[in-house]
This record gives C-alpha cells, structure tokens and sequence, in this order.
C-alpha cells in the first residue's frame, strides 16, 4: 500500500533527519522499482517544503535519482525556472561534487516534468538552463535526461512513451532528431540500455561501443560501460578485472579498469581503488594512479586523513608520490 508506506517513511524522515531516513531506506530491502521510486519522491517533497531551493543538496541519489524528482518537480511547478537557478546556486555552495549531481538531478525531473515522450523538449528545457544560470553544466543535464529516458520509471514502472527500441542498439542516439551536442549524454547512458536489452552481454556492449566512428563518442560509451561494470560486481577487483578483460584492447581493458577505480572512490570505497590500481598492468599504472590522486583531492574531507590512505598502495615509489602530495 504506496499510501500507507508514504505514511511511514514521512514519520521516518521527521524522526531520524532526511539523509539518514534515505540511507535506511535505501538498505531497507524493498525493491528497486517504480513503487519505490514514487515512495523516495515523499523525501523529496519534504526538502522543497520544507527548506525550499535550499534542500536539493540534501537529496541522496538512490533508487533512480527519486529524491531529485520529487524536488525538482515542486521546483518547476512552484517558480519554473527561475526556481532552479536559485536551487542550483544553493548547490554550488556545497563544490563541484554537489553541484554536477544537483544538475544531473535537473535533468531527470525535466524529463519525468515534460513527459517521456517529450524527451527532445526536456534537452532544450536543459539549455535553457544553460542560457539562464551561470556554471550551469551541460553534460550533466544531458545526461540526467537520458539516464531518465531509460528507466521511465515515473509512473510506478518504465513508460510505454519512453524512446527505446529493442530492435536497434543505438536508438535514441541515431535518431535524427537528438542533435550532436546532446550525443554526449545519449552515449554515457546507452551502455545501460543495452544491457538491459542484451540480458547483460558486456562484450557485445564493448563491440558497439568500440565501433563508434568518433573517438570522443567511442570514449563515453566506454565510460559508461565500465561504469556498469561497477555495480555489477560490487565493486569486487577480481569481478572487475574479469569483465574489463572483455574490452576488445588493452588500451580499453586498462581504461575500465582505471575507471572503475574512480568509481569505486567516489562512492566511498577506500580500499580497492588502491588495489586496482596496483594490480593493473605496468601500461595503466600511470593513468591510474594519477586518477585516483585527482579523486582524492576532490572528496577530501576536513575529518578524513587523506595522506594515511596512501599507505594504503603496496608500490613503494607510488606511496612515496602520494604522500608528497597529500
């Protein structure tokens, strides 16, 4: 009974704080479905309420980025877009690490806003942000539109309007209609897509992804890629180094893994990034490692001792490189 859950998580959310009633209920067992998604929007309701363009930062990006959406959806209805410049500057006093995702959150809500089979429209309401709020980034609202496109999951399951075709692996992004500047955004999340169609065929992903005519399409697309290895395996190295063996070159195998590595410390694991790096071939070492580095000082905390992770790398030299620099 979704009324009846809203009830609880509401008192929940009232009784532990917003982040932690997020975190619990992200743990709680309950599916990742379109019910559960409509259920985290009560938390996203509560923020704009609540705290008003001040509460997006407060949004956890679980079940599909549902908390965005109830926000955002209160954000539109309540002010439109003059509404989400104040929300996004709000974002932008909590770093680039809040304020991308803040945008990517955007993105989302514009399209489950507009209608899904609106998605073009949802793309030009993101460049009108672009036009109207300063530093307001543009991959990041892409990308939410079409990582949106693919889930669909609004309406409690995956509209029937969304743009997907299951006879064609490449649809939306060849579709006439998806402008070249935009293709950024559809790459990163057709990987997804695909594997979604293709029951999870990681090679035959590789093999799209690596016959994309243009070498800055081809590298999103295996970004995106490498970035549903992660999940997949939980972040576990040797899960990991498997599925990135399926690259179709060890260029490509070094640059999922590297990227799985930024991944893993991006959502706060501090242990096997270090791993990762130290067991990839002597070709990725460099990339890798300088990678992880550049993470480490973007998510470093005022509480968190930066330089006694790097005793966390066995290479000497690279402990040694570290530790100057942190």
């Amino acid at each position: 009974d979704l009324s009846k859950q809203k009830e609880f998580y509401l008192a929940l959310i009232k009784r532990v704080g917003v982040v932690q009633a997020q975190d619990e209920l992200f743990f709680s067992g309950l599916p990742f479905d379109g019910q559960t998604h409509l259920l985290n929007h009560v938390v996203g309701d509560y923020l704009y309420e609540t705290y008003g363009t001040k509460g997006l930062p407060y949004c956890r990006d679980y079940f599909l980025s549902s908390c965005y959406h109830g926000f955002v959806l209160n954000v539109i209805a309540d002010g439109g877009m003059d509404n989400v410049a104040d929300t996004f500057n709000e974002c932008v006093k909590e770093g680039p690490t809040v304020y991308t995702q803040c945008a990517h959150g955007i993105g989302h809500g514009f399209l489950a806003h507009a209608g899904y089979k609106n998605l073009t429209k949802a793309l030009h309401t993101c460049d009108q942000a672009i036009e109207n709020i300063e530093n307001f980034p543009a991959f990041n609202c892409y990308d939410g539109v079409f990582m949106e496109n693919i889930w669909a999951v609004h309406n409690g399951k995956p509209s029937p309007e969304r743009w997907v075709k299951e006879t064609d692996l490449l649809y939306p992004c060849n579709d006439k209609r998806i402008d070249a500047k935009y293709l950024g955004g559809c790459f990163a999340n057709q990987p997804a897509l695909i594997a979604i169609l293709t029951k999870g065929d990681i090679k035959k992903i590789a093999d799209i992804c690596f016959d994309l005519d243009q070498a800055n399409l081809k590298e999103t697309c295996m970004n995106g890629l490498a970035r549903q290895i992660h999940p997949i395996v939980k972040g576990e190295v040797k899960g990991t180094f498997y599925m990135c063996s399926l690259m179709p070159t060890l260029e490509w195998q070094n640059y999922c893994i590297t990227a799985n590595a930024v991944s893993a410390y991006s959502v706060g694991d501090r242990e096997n990034p270090f791993i990762l790096c130290g067991e990839i071939n002597s070709a990725g070492e460099n990339i890798c490692y300088e990678q992880v580095f550049s993470m480490m000082a973007m998510y470093k905390k005022t509480t968190e001792n930066t330089k006694k992770l790097c005793s966390k790398i066995f290479d000497r030299d690279w402990r040694s490189i570290c530790e100057k620099r942190f």
